[in-house]
Formats: structure tokens, sequence, C-alpha cells
């Protein structure tokens, strides 16, 4: 099996994006990576078979090509959620890059929303806190929009901006829901 991570411990969507083609499931790579990072930022004690489950109807691990694409999915996981907690903000969406088509980035872009939204919606979403609320309506807006408005090199510009966007709305939303545990201090350590 290929290794699917790129010397700075990126996902390489080109090597990934037909792990799920032959397993039980209509999501996409990109969506499926969605709802991860969606279900991650609701669920801080997420485990790879809850995400599984949400993906795929069924795997069969007997099944060489399914024990491939479970591993492949494992290791997706496992970057990303280390990318998640990452303090050097090295998260990336799993969509499609600038060397692709700007349609199929577009796409792949609206697929992730897509899924992200869909991975928030597994838990309930408790927060009050304005710029999460903003973040996530934005991010609905996104996942409605058509690939062919964002299609064209004029704007090549805009969706990297949005993806840069998304990138960071989901960090934000992550820290937000799931304040990272460094920057906990024990009320015991104040007295």
């Amino acid at each position: 099996m290929e290794d699917l991570m790129t010397d700075n411990n990126l996902i390489n969507y080109d090597e990934v994006k037909s792990t799920l083609h032959n397993l039980n499931t209509d999501d996409t790579i990109a969506s499926a990576h969605g709802i991860l990072c969606g279900f991650s930022c609701v669920k801080p004690d997420l485990k790879l078979d809850d995400w599984l489950n949400e993906v795929l109807v069924s795997i069969d691990l007997t099944n060489v090509n399914e024990k491939d694409a479970h591993e492949q999915l494992a290791k997706i996981y496992n970057t990303t959620l280390s990318q998640l907690s990452d303090a050097t903000l090295n998260f990336q969406l799993l969509i499609a890059d600038e060397d692709a088509r700007l349609r199929e980035q577009a796409d792949t872009l609206i697929q992730w929303c897509q899924g992200f939204l869909v991975g928030l919606g597994l838990q309930k979403v408790s927060t009050t806190d304005a710029d999460v609320l903003e973040m996530i309506k934005d991010f609905s807006e996104i996942s409605k929009l058509d690939g062919d408005v964002l299609d064209g090199e004029q704007n090549a510009q805009d969706l990297s901006e949005i993806i840069e966007f998304v990138r960071m709305g989901t960090l934000l939303i992550q820290e937000t829901l799931q304040p990272s545990k460094q920057d906990y201090i024990s009320p015991d350590t104040l007295h």
C-alpha cells in the first residue's frame, strides 16, 4: 500500500480520493473528511469506529481491497486528529489541491463543507459563541454553492481565500467547542 502522507504529514488527496469507491458508501473522501472534522469538534473522545459507522454501511475486513481501504481511512483519521490538535495550525482540508481543475477544487470544498455540517450535527452543538455560530452559518452557505460559480481562472484567488477561511474556521470551531488541554489550568493549581 502506498504511503498516503507527504513529508510534512499532510494527506495527499490524489492518492486517497478513490479510497471509498470500493466500499459501501455514497460519500466522497472530501465529504467523509468533513464529517470526521465536524464530528471531532463535538465529540472529544471520537474513535475511528465512530467515524466509520457514520461514513460506511459495512466493511468486510476479509476482503483485501476493503481491508486496504480501512487502513487508509485509519491513517486519515489519525493524521486528521493530530492536525486538529497541532498548535502549529498544520491542519489541511482533504480536498483537491491547486494543481487540480478549479471546478474539482470547488466541488470538493463544497462536499467537505456539507460533510462538516453533517459531522457537527451528529452531536448537539452547545455554544452561544457568536463567532462559531457565524462560522457554521458561513459553512452552510458555502455548502450550498454551485461549483460553476467558482469555476474560471478569475475565481482562483477567491477560491483559495474561501479554502483558507474554511480551514481556519474549522480550527476556531474546534478550539471553541473543545478548548485545548494545554491551555487548561487546574483550579487546584491556582490555590
